[in-house]
């Protein structure tokens, strides 16, 4: 990322980056080279067709106003709820029954497979529900101690 950029909404909510010297590219998108194991880092600005534009190297390097605004669109088009608090793993015929509070509301699903559970590098950890919804939950040591028990049960 050598060349300062902008990122602003035009009028009908599109995303516009700016850049010195070259016309505005209306309607891009932000993508995730590593969305798991790098969510802030290696993210790239496109245009709707998919052409890379800008490829920025870490998110929290740039100034706050960009910084808020990439964060904002990421957020909003990110399809995977983040689970905040777990109420109850229930263990019975070879499966496990959640139910969870996520950053888009309640949620009860099935886990089938323990492999389903996924260990990511930083202590996080995908869930991956029977219908192959993903879900992201935060390492054990940021859950609250009933949700800690609940998931050191099963992981």
């Amino acid at each position: 990322m050598g060349d300062a950029f902008s990122l602003t909404k035009d009028l009908q909510g599109r995303l516009v980056l700016g850049r010195a010297g070259m016309e505005d590219v209306v309607d891009v998108r932000i993508r995730r080279a590593f969305p798991w194991s790098c969510p802030t880092r290696h993210i790239s600005v496109r245009t709707k067709e998919g052409k890379e534009l800008v490829m920025i190297d870490d998110v929290t390097a740039l100034p706050d106003g960009l910084r808020t605004i990439l964060l904002g669109e990421m957020a909003s088009t990110t399809l995977i709820p983040l689970i905040q608090r777990v109420m109850k793993v229930d263990v019975r015929f070879g499966f496990q029954q959640w139910t969870v509070a996520t950053d888009r509301g309640a949620a009860e699903f099935r886990v089938q497979e323990r492999e389903d559970i996924r260990f990511m590098p930083d202590g996080r950890f995908t869930v991956k529900d029977a219908d192959g919804n993903l879900y992201e939950l935060g390492p054990l040591s940021s859950l609250d101690e009933h949700s800690r028990r609940a998931v050191e049960a099963v992981v």
